[in-house]
Protein backbone atom coordinates (compact mmCIF):
# COMPACT_ATOMS: atom_id res chain seq x y z
CA UNK A 1 0.00 0.00 0.00
CA UNK A 2 1.49 3.31 -0.94
CA UNK A 3 1.89 6.16 1.46
CA UNK A 4 -0.79 8.32 -0.16
CA UNK A 5 -3.49 5.70 0.24
CA UNK A 6 -2.41 4.95 3.81
CA UNK A 7 -2.59 8.63 4.77
CA UNK A 8 -6.12 8.87 3.31
CA UNK A 9 -7.28 5.89 5.37
CA UNK A 10 -5.79 7.41 8.51
CA UNK A 11 -7.67 10.71 7.90
CA UNK A 12 -11.00 8.90 7.56
CA UNK A 13 -10.34 6.97 10.77
CA UNK A 14 -9.51 10.21 12.59
CA UNK A 15 -12.70 11.90 11.31
CA UNK A 16 -14.79 8.93 12.43
CA UNK A 17 -13.18 9.01 15.86
CA UNK A 18 -13.79 12.76 16.18
CA UNK A 19 -17.46 12.36 15.14
CA UNK A 20 -17.93 9.56 17.67
CA UNK A 21 -16.30 11.65 20.38
CA UNK A 22 -18.60 14.63 19.65
CA UNK A 23 -21.65 12.35 19.59
CA UNK A 24 -20.65 10.79 22.87
CA UNK A 25 -20.12 14.21 24.45
CA UNK A 26 -23.55 15.45 23.29
CA UNK A 27 -25.23 12.31 24.57
CA UNK A 28 -23.60 12.72 27.94
CA UNK A 29 -24.58 16.43 28.05
CA UNK A 30 -28.25 16.01 27.18
CA UNK A 31 -28.57 12.91 29.36
CA UNK A 32 -27.39 14.87 32.35
CA UNK A 33 -29.58 18.03 31.65
CA UNK A 34 -32.43 18.60 34.18
CA UNK A 35 -35.96 18.50 32.82
CA UNK A 36 -37.57 21.99 32.74
CA UNK A 37 -41.06 22.17 34.22
CA UNK A 38 -43.48 24.75 32.73
CA UNK A 39 -45.31 26.79 35.37
CA UNK A 40 -48.39 28.59 34.12
CA UNK A 41 -48.73 32.26 35.19
CA UNK A 42 -51.28 33.04 37.89
CA UNK A 43 -53.84 35.70 36.91
CA UNK A 44 -54.53 38.46 39.45
CA UNK A 45 -58.24 38.95 40.24
CA UNK A 46 -60.44 40.99 42.56
CA UNK A 47 -63.21 39.14 44.38
CA UNK A 48 -66.32 40.26 46.17
CA UNK A 49 -68.95 38.59 48.30
CA UNK A 50 -72.63 39.14 47.34
CA UNK A 51 -74.52 41.75 49.36
CA UNK A 52 -78.19 42.31 49.97
CA UNK A 53 -79.64 45.38 48.28
CA UNK A 54 -83.02 46.68 47.15
CA UNK A 55 -83.36 46.43 43.38
CA UNK A 56 -85.93 48.56 41.60
CA UNK A 57 -87.03 46.86 38.41
CA UNK A 58 -88.11 49.09 35.59
CA UNK A 59 -87.13 50.88 32.42
CA UNK A 60 -85.96 54.31 31.36
CA UNK A 61 -87.48 56.09 28.35
CA UNK A 62 -87.51 59.61 26.94
CA UNK A 63 -90.33 61.87 25.86
CA UNK A 64 -91.63 65.43 25.74
CA UNK A 65 -93.78 67.49 28.06
CA UNK A 66 -97.26 68.29 26.79
CA UNK A 67 -100.12 70.33 28.22
CA UNK A 68 -103.07 68.10 29.02
CA UNK A 69 -105.32 70.63 27.31
CA UNK A 70 -104.10 72.92 24.54
CA UNK A 71 -106.98 75.00 23.25
CA UNK A 72 -106.71 76.81 19.90
CA UNK A 73 -108.74 80.02 19.91
CA UNK A 74 -110.33 80.16 16.46
CA UNK A 75 -112.51 83.14 15.45
CA UNK A 76 -116.02 82.39 14.21
CA UNK A 77 -116.07 85.48 11.95
CA UNK A 78 -113.52 86.92 9.55
CA UNK A 79 -112.13 90.40 9.38
CA UNK A 80 -109.24 92.72 10.15
CA UNK A 81 -107.79 92.48 13.65
CA UNK A 82 -108.21 95.89 15.31
CA UNK A 83 -106.99 94.98 18.79
CA UNK A 84 -104.71 92.18 19.96
CA UNK A 85 -103.95 92.61 23.68
CA UNK A 86 -102.19 89.28 24.30
CA UNK A 87 -98.66 87.91 23.90
CA UNK A 88 -97.08 84.50 24.36
CA UNK A 89 -96.56 83.80 28.05
CA UNK A 90 -99.52 85.87 29.25
CA UNK A 91 -101.86 84.40 31.85
CA UNK A 92 -105.51 84.74 30.80
CA UNK A 93 -108.79 84.03 32.52
CA UNK A 94 -111.82 82.47 30.91
CA UNK A 95 -113.62 85.27 29.05
CA UNK A 96 -110.54 87.49 28.67
CA UNK A 97 -110.36 89.37 25.35
CA UNK A 98 -107.93 87.74 22.95
CA UNK A 99 -108.63 89.92 19.91
CA UNK A 100 -111.14 92.37 18.49
CA UNK A 101 -112.11 92.02 14.83
CA UNK A 102 -113.43 94.98 12.79
CA UNK A 103 -117.11 95.17 13.78
CA UNK A 104 -118.30 97.53 11.05
CA UNK A 105 -119.80 94.96 8.63
CA UNK A 106 -121.43 93.04 11.48
CA UNK A 107 -122.91 96.19 13.02
CA UNK A 108 -124.42 97.03 9.63
CA UNK A 109 -125.91 93.54 9.37
CA UNK A 110 -127.32 93.88 12.88
CA UNK A 111 -128.93 97.28 12.16
CA UNK A 112 -130.36 96.02 8.88
CA UNK A 113 -131.85 92.96 10.58
CA UNK A 114 -133.21 95.09 13.44
CA UNK A 115 -134.89 97.49 10.99
CA UNK A 116 -136.48 94.59 9.15
CA UNK A 117 -137.85 93.16 12.39
CA UNK A 118 -139.18 96.56 13.41
CA UNK A 119 -141.02 96.98 10.07
CA UNK A 120 -142.49 93.48 10.14
CA UNK A 121 -143.64 93.89 13.73
CA UNK A 122 -145.58 97.02 12.78
CA UNK A 123 -147.11 95.26 9.76
CA UNK A 124 -147.95 92.22 11.86
CA UNK A 125 -149.83 94.34 14.38
CA UNK A 126 -151.95 95.88 11.60
CA UNK A 127 -152.71 92.47 10.05
CA UNK A 128 -153.51 91.12 13.50
CA UNK A 129 -156.01 93.96 14.05
CA UNK A 130 -157.52 93.52 10.58
CA UNK A 131 -157.89 89.80 11.12
CA UNK A 132 -159.78 90.41 14.34
CA UNK A 133 -162.25 92.64 12.41
CA UNK A 134 -162.40 90.34 9.38
CA UNK A 135 -160.30 92.61 7.17
CA UNK A 136 -157.43 90.08 6.74
CA UNK A 137 -157.40 86.40 6.04
CA UNK A 138 -155.79 83.71 8.12
CA UNK A 139 -153.31 83.14 5.32
CA UNK A 140 -152.21 86.79 5.41
CA UNK A 141 -151.76 86.49 9.15
CA UNK A 142 -149.74 83.24 8.93
CA UNK A 143 -147.55 84.54 6.12
CA UNK A 144 -146.61 87.72 7.96
CA UNK A 145 -146.10 85.81 11.20
CA UNK A 146 -143.61 83.47 9.46
CA UNK A 147 -141.79 86.43 7.89
CA UNK A 148 -141.50 88.08 11.30
CA UNK A 149 -140.10 84.91 12.89
CA UNK A 150 -137.55 84.62 10.10
CA UNK A 151 -136.53 88.26 10.52
CA UNK A 152 -136.11 87.79 14.27
CA UNK A 153 -133.90 84.76 13.66
CA UNK A 154 -131.85 86.79 11.21
CA UNK A 155 -131.48 89.51 13.83
CA UNK A 156 -130.30 86.97 16.42
CA UNK A 157 -127.74 85.66 13.94
CA UNK A 158 -126.50 89.18 13.18
CA UNK A 159 -126.19 89.96 16.90
CA UNK A 160 -124.34 86.67 17.45
CA UNK A 161 -121.89 87.43 14.63
CA UNK A 162 -121.37 90.90 16.07
CA UNK A 163 -120.56 89.37 19.45
CA UNK A 164 -118.08 87.00 17.80
CA UNK A 165 -116.08 90.00 16.61
CA UNK A 166 -114.82 90.23 20.18
CA UNK A 167 -112.82 87.00 20.55
CA UNK A 168 -112.48 85.78 24.12
CA UNK A 169 -110.59 82.93 25.78
CA UNK A 170 -112.75 79.81 26.32
CA UNK A 171 -110.54 78.67 29.24
CA UNK A 172 -108.16 79.99 31.87
CA UNK A 173 -104.50 79.28 31.20
CA UNK A 174 -101.27 80.49 29.63
CA UNK A 175 -100.91 81.78 26.09
CA UNK A 176 -98.27 79.57 24.50
CA UNK A 177 -98.79 80.80 20.94
CA UNK A 178 -99.90 84.24 19.76
CA UNK A 179 -99.34 84.18 15.99
CA UNK A 180 -101.50 87.15 14.99
CA UNK A 181 -101.12 90.95 15.16
CA UNK A 182 -103.09 94.15 14.75
CA UNK A 183 -103.84 94.67 11.06
CA UNK A 184 -103.74 91.02 10.11
CA UNK A 185 -106.79 89.24 8.74
CA UNK A 186 -108.49 86.80 11.08
CA UNK A 187 -110.27 83.74 9.75
CA UNK A 188 -111.45 80.35 10.94
CA UNK A 189 -108.50 78.74 9.15
CA UNK A 190 -105.92 80.17 11.59
CA UNK A 191 -106.18 80.29 15.40
CA UNK A 192 -105.57 83.66 16.99
CA UNK A 193 -103.95 82.00 20.00
CA UNK A 194 -103.23 78.68 21.64
CA UNK A 195 -103.93 78.52 25.36
CA UNK A 196 -102.66 75.74 27.63
CA UNK A 197 -103.22 74.80 31.23
CA UNK A 198 -99.64 74.62 32.52
CA UNK A 199 -100.83 73.35 35.89
CA UNK A 200 -101.78 70.06 34.22
CA UNK A 201 -98.83 68.72 32.27
CA UNK A 202 -98.61 65.22 30.85
CA UNK A 203 -96.15 62.98 29.01
CA UNK A 204 -97.06 60.28 26.51
CA UNK A 205 -94.48 57.54 27.05
CA UNK A 206 -93.78 54.97 24.34
CA UNK A 207 -92.95 51.63 25.96
CA UNK A 208 -91.84 48.37 24.38
CA UNK A 209 -94.49 45.70 23.92
CA UNK A 210 -92.59 43.19 26.11
CA UNK A 211 -93.49 45.35 29.13
CA UNK A 212 -97.19 45.57 28.34
CA UNK A 213 -98.53 42.94 30.74
CA UNK A 214 -96.10 43.86 33.52
CA UNK A 215 -97.26 47.48 33.39
CA UNK A 216 -100.93 47.16 32.47
CA UNK A 217 -101.80 44.50 35.04
CA UNK A 218 -100.92 46.62 38.08
CA UNK A 219 -100.67 50.32 37.17
CA UNK A 220 -101.26 51.37 40.80
CA UNK A 221 -97.91 49.81 41.78
CA UNK A 222 -95.95 51.80 39.20
CA UNK A 223 -93.59 54.54 40.32
CA UNK A 224 -92.87 57.09 37.60
CA UNK A 225 -90.30 59.88 37.97
CA UNK A 226 -89.91 62.58 35.33
CA UNK A 227 -86.63 64.51 35.12
CA UNK A 228 -85.26 67.17 32.79
CA UNK A 229 -81.68 67.80 31.62
CA UNK A 230 -81.49 70.94 33.79
CA UNK A 231 -82.25 69.07 37.01
CA UNK A 232 -86.02 69.39 37.41
CA UNK A 233 -87.78 66.35 38.82
CA UNK A 234 -91.36 65.32 39.52
CA UNK A 235 -93.29 62.21 40.38
CA UNK A 236 -96.02 61.33 37.91
CA UNK A 237 -99.28 59.41 38.13
CA UNK A 238 -100.68 57.12 35.46
CA UNK A 239 -103.60 58.65 33.55
CA UNK A 240 -104.16 55.87 31.03
CA UNK A 241 -102.53 52.90 29.34
CA UNK A 242 -103.37 52.24 25.70
CA UNK A 243 -105.28 48.97 25.21
CA UNK A 244 -103.28 48.09 22.10
CA UNK A 245 -99.72 47.80 20.76
CA UNK A 246 -98.73 49.74 17.66
CA UNK A 247 -97.78 47.00 15.13
CA UNK A 248 -95.36 49.34 13.35
CA UNK A 249 -93.25 50.53 16.28
CA UNK A 250 -94.02 47.57 18.60
CA UNK A 251 -94.76 50.03 21.39
CA UNK A 252 -97.76 51.06 23.46
CA UNK A 253 -98.53 54.45 25.02
CA UNK A 254 -98.75 55.19 28.72
CA UNK A 255 -100.02 58.66 29.58
CA UNK A 256 -98.80 60.14 32.88
CA UNK A 257 -99.52 63.44 34.67
CA UNK A 258 -96.82 65.39 36.53
CA UNK A 259 -97.49 65.82 40.25
CA UNK A 260 -95.18 68.86 40.54
CA UNK A 261 -95.26 70.64 37.16
CA UNK A 262 -93.44 73.78 38.37
CA UNK A 263 -90.62 74.65 35.99
CA UNK A 264 -91.64 72.18 33.29
CA UNK A 265 -92.99 73.59 30.04
CA UNK A 266 -94.62 72.02 26.97
CA UNK A 267 -92.08 70.74 24.48
CA UNK A 268 -89.36 70.15 27.08
CA UNK A 269 -87.31 66.97 26.59
CA UNK A 270 -87.47 64.66 29.61
CA UNK A 271 -86.39 61.24 30.83
CA UNK A 272 -88.90 59.02 32.57
CA UNK A 273 -87.96 56.27 35.03
CA UNK A 274 -90.75 53.71 35.24
CA UNK A 275 -90.40 51.29 38.16
CA UNK A 276 -92.72 48.41 39.01
CA UNK A 277 -90.87 46.49 41.72
CA UNK A 278 -88.76 47.33 44.80
CA UNK A 279 -87.47 44.17 46.43
CA UNK A 280 -84.44 43.09 48.43
CA UNK A 281 -82.15 40.54 46.78
CA UNK A 282 -78.70 39.03 47.12
CA UNK A 283 -76.75 41.02 44.52
CA UNK A 284 -73.51 41.31 42.59
CA UNK A 285 -72.29 44.31 40.57
CA UNK A 286 -73.00 44.14 36.84
CA UNK A 287 -69.23 44.22 36.25
CA UNK A 288 -69.03 40.65 37.54
CA UNK A 289 -71.23 39.29 34.77
CA UNK A 290 -69.82 38.29 31.40
CA UNK A 291 -71.62 38.91 28.12
CA UNK A 292 -73.14 35.41 28.09
CA UNK A 293 -74.59 35.93 31.58
CA UNK A 294 -72.05 33.70 33.31
CA UNK A 295 -69.79 34.55 36.22
CA UNK A 296 -66.59 33.23 37.79
CA UNK A 297 -66.59 32.24 41.44
CA UNK A 298 -63.52 31.53 43.52
CA UNK A 299 -62.97 27.83 44.18
CA UNK A 300 -63.30 26.57 47.75
CA UNK A 301 -59.52 26.46 48.21
CA UNK A 302 -59.27 30.02 46.91
CA UNK A 303 -56.84 29.24 44.06
CA UNK A 304 -58.90 28.66 40.91
CA UNK A 305 -61.67 30.26 38.86
CA UNK A 306 -64.92 28.30 38.81
CA UNK A 307 -67.27 28.93 35.87
CA UNK A 308 -70.96 29.30 36.85
CA UNK A 309 -73.90 29.90 34.48
CA UNK A 310 -76.00 31.90 36.91
CA UNK A 311 -79.67 32.92 36.71
CA UNK A 312 -80.41 36.65 36.99
CA UNK A 313 -83.51 37.22 39.14
CA UNK A 314 -83.68 41.00 38.69
CA UNK A 315 -81.38 43.88 37.86
CA UNK A 316 -81.04 47.64 37.79
CA UNK A 317 -78.40 49.97 36.37
CA UNK A 318 -75.67 48.81 38.80
CA UNK A 319 -76.46 45.38 40.26
CA UNK A 320 -78.12 42.09 39.40
CA UNK A 321 -79.84 39.68 41.76
CA UNK A 322 -78.78 36.06 42.29
CA UNK A 323 -80.10 33.09 44.25
CA UNK A 324 -79.52 32.97 48.00
CA UNK A 325 -77.57 29.70 47.63
CA UNK A 326 -74.53 31.79 46.62
CA UNK A 327 -74.56 33.91 49.77
CA UNK A 328 -71.24 32.53 51.12
CA UNK A 329 -69.33 32.40 47.82
CA UNK A 330 -66.75 34.87 46.57
CA UNK A 331 -67.13 36.04 42.98
CA UNK A 332 -64.52 37.50 40.66
CA UNK A 333 -65.50 41.07 39.82
CA UNK A 334 -62.25 42.23 38.17
CA UNK A 335 -60.02 40.24 35.83
CA UNK A 336 -62.59 37.59 34.90
CA UNK A 337 -62.45 38.44 31.20
CA UNK A 338 -58.83 37.31 30.93
CA UNK A 339 -59.09 33.84 32.46
CA UNK A 340 -60.44 30.41 31.56
CA UNK A 341 -62.50 27.97 33.65
CA UNK A 342 -60.29 26.17 36.18
CA UNK A 343 -57.39 28.57 35.70
CA UNK A 344 -55.26 29.42 38.73
CA UNK A 345 -55.83 32.88 40.08
CA UNK A 346 -54.37 35.14 42.73
CA UNK A 347 -56.69 37.35 44.80
CA UNK A 348 -55.48 40.91 45.11
CA UNK A 349 -56.90 43.96 46.83
CA UNK A 350 -58.70 46.38 44.54
CA UNK A 351 -57.12 49.80 44.35
CA UNK A 352 -59.44 52.50 45.67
Amino acid sequence: MDRKKRNSIIRYIVLILVFLAVAAAMFIYFSSEREIEYIAPVSPVVVEKPERRVISEGISVTGYIEAESMIPVVPFVSGTVEAYPIAAGDEVEKGSVVAVIDKTPYELQQRQAAAQVEGLEAAFKRVEALKASGGATQQDYDTLSAQLDAAKAQLELAELQLSYATVTSPVSGTVIQAPSAVGSVASSEMPLAVIADLDNLIVNLKLGEKYYHTISENPAALKVVISSPDGLSSDASVVSIAPFVDPTSKTFTMRVRLSSPEGFIPGMFIRAEVRWSDEEYLTLPLAARKLDGSVYALSEDGTKAEYIQIETLAEDTEYFAIDDQYEDRYFIVRGQNNILPGESVKVIEEER
